[in-house]
């Protein structure tokens, strides 16, 4: 708790004795939780089937130890608690009477000083009534009166400095004891009987030791020590991140199901998004971290339309209320039986969202990464648009294929600026070249051919991407938008654009100067990019009824309808899809 030198008995006793109450009222619920799953795990019940009992008895078995150790532990931390708020209102107690005393003290010195001879609280000397002759004897008199008075002055000025030298040695013991009294709260709340196998991670230690260290050290603790360790020291889940996905992946790979499995539920925050963790691993880790979103923003939904269904209430959540539902709708996917939706990657805040379609298995022969483009958001996750390209593939795959649907960061948003601006890009496109990087270090991935499929903006994307480092087998444009000017095709990938004859590429015959509108004329089927044709779309600004002469703006409608129809599986994209479909599953080298 921090306080300082001239507040030492800062903190709310009241505040401490509630958390004391509220670990205690834990520990019951947790005890009660126990038993029932005890009392479940004796009785077979109806419809159980022998094993199914049998394993489910082992579980509970297994962990009793843990919860009650848990238990018990949160019982002490509440009698330590307990015990430091008595001793902190004693602090207080005591500081409350020193500063009554200081200012006592302070009061009568300025009294004191004032009482000086000259001082406005000094006592005058009335001038008598003198004779002739009488002059020595009268300044005699007014100088022993002046000596009476600064003496008596300086004795009262000497014991209010006395007064205020004891208060200061009183105030340096309380301040001393403040901080013996927060070690020792420490040191208990620390201690091996409350934290068992937590107890050897203070707060230095977590400081100190290098990301790769914790990882091996991590790996003796219980799921439930890992939770209480996240939950003493929040700063470990920075620490781990900032470790390679090298060192995660080596640390991951070499650790059993079992140990992989108690790092899921007891950090699912932090392997959810952790690189080098294997992509089942990750998916298994969010789908505990959508169950526990999905808690709390069915609250707020409900909070929402509490508020919004009263009396003469104002609230005007609609688009609140249905931006929620549909999330809502979308994690219950992922944590249905069997899951519908495979999070990969989820931070809603932070815009960043990796889906997986299909599953890592030996057989696994060629892995997809899907991005789309401009305008790309998570509303087109929650309704099932932007995957639909990687679903599509995946159901009509023969050879063993894994896709990755990526909008890691927040997409361009204005198809005439962000969507244009390269430097714009770098950020969103370092975060696919790392993602690159961290998928191939899962056993069941690495090797295998990689397939990078864009839509308009996500094709510079891709194109960004490999300038920074990334390398793809393939790479298929979908009416890509453009390459940055440091990109050229690397040596080993084939390339192939699949486009219609779009307002993309109406925009990309613009010329500004020397320069294209689009991307500076880098348009993908001319910077290396193999294609045939454009395509046929039922319905083209080209094609649209009236031959030209109909409102322009309806011409252009069409335009954006085409470019849109090649990120979608509609039956007009057949033609262009299977073709896709096609050049994917030619044969090439892997990686």
């Amino acid at each position: 708790m921090t306080w300082t030198d001239d507040d030492p008995g800062q903190g709310e006793p009241p505040a401490i004795l509630g958390l004391a109450k509220l670990r205690t009222a834990r520990a019951q619920e947790i005890r009660r939780a126990q038993d029932t799953l005890t009392t479940a795990s004796g009785d077979a019940g109806v419809g159980w089937q022998a094993q199914s009992q049998t394993a489910f008895a082992a579980e509970v078995q297994k962990t009793a130890g843990d919860v009650e150790l848990l238990a018990v532990g949160m019982e002490k931390q509440a009698a330590v608690l307990t015990q430091y708020a008595g001793q902190l209102s004693q602090l207080k107690d005591r500081q409350r009477i020193l500063e009554q005393r200081r200012a006592s003290a302070k009061s009568s010195l300025a009294r004191a000083n004032a009482m000086m001879p000259g001082g406005l609280f000094s006592e005058p000397t009335p001038a008598p009534f003198v004779l002739a002759g009488e002059e020595d004897s009268t300044a005699e008199a007014k100088a022993e009166e002046e000596a009476r008075q600064r003496a008596a002055a300086e004795s009262k000025i000497a014991a209010a400095q006395a007064d205020l030298r004891a208060i200061e040695s009183e105030w340096d013991a309380l301040v001393a004891d403040r901080r013996r009294v927060d070690q020792s709260c420490s040191t208990a709340l620390e201690a091996a009987d409350i934290l068992g196998a937590v107890s050897s991670f203070s707060g230095s230690a977590v400081s100190a030791a290098s990301p790769g260290d914790l990882l091996d050290r991590l790996s003796v603790l219980s799921a439930i020590d890992l939770q209480v360790l996240l939950a003493a020291h929040p700063e470990l889940a920075e620490k781990l991140q900032a470790a390679s996905t090298q060192d995660v992946a080596t640390w991951w790979n070499a650790l059993d199901a079992e140990h992989q499995q108690t790092f899921i539920v007891g950090l699912p925050n932090i392997i959810g998004s952790l690189n080098g963790v294997s992509a089942l691993g990750r998916v298994a880790a969010n789908r505990i971290n959508a169950a526990n979103r999905l808690e709390a923003i069915e609250r707020t939904l409900a909070d929402w339309k509490r508020q919004a269904a009263q009396p003469g209430s104002f609230t005007n959540a609609t688009s609140q209320i249905s931006a929620l539902e549909d999330e809502i709708k979308y994690l219950r996917g992922a944590v249905s039986e069997p899951p519908t939706v495979q999070l990969y990657l989820y931070d809603k805040d932070a815009d960043r969202i990796i889906e997986m379609i299909g599953t890592p298995s030996p057989e696994t022969k060629r892995v997809v990464t899907y991005t789309p483009g401009t305008l790309a958001n998570l509303d087109g996750f929650y309704s099932g648009d932007t995957q639909s390209i990687a679903d599509w593939l995946h159901k009509r795959d023969e050879d063993g294929m894994v896709a990755f649907v990526v909008k890691d960061g927040r997409y361009p948003q204005n198809p005439l600026t962000e969507a244009n601006d390269q430097q714009y890009a770098r950020g969103i496109a370092q975060n696919l070249a790392d993602f690159e990087e961290v998928a191939f270090t899962d056993p069941l991935l690495e090797g295998r051919q990689s397939v990078a499929i864009g839509h308009s903006w996500g094709v510079a994307n891709i194109t960004v991407s490999e300038a920074l480092g990334a390398h793809y087998d393939k790479v298929v444009s979908l009416s890509g938008a453009g390459a940055p000017a440091d990109w050229t095709p690397s040596p080993t990938t084939e390339y192939r654009d699949f486009s219609y004859d779009d307002i993309l590429q109406f925009a990309q015959d613009i010329r500004v100067g020397e320069h294209g509108a689009v991307w500076s004329g880098r348009n993908p089927r001319e910077v290396g990019f193999a294609h045939e044709d454009y395509y046929d779309a039922p319905l083209t600004w080209k094609s649209f009824p009236g031959n030209g002469l109909v409102n322009p703006l309806l011409a252009a409608a069409g335009g954006i309808e085409s470019h849109n129809l090649a990120a979608s599986t509609a039956p007009g994209n057949l033609t262009l899809l299977n073709d896709m479909r096609d050049f994917i599953n030619e044969a090439g080298a892997p990686r």
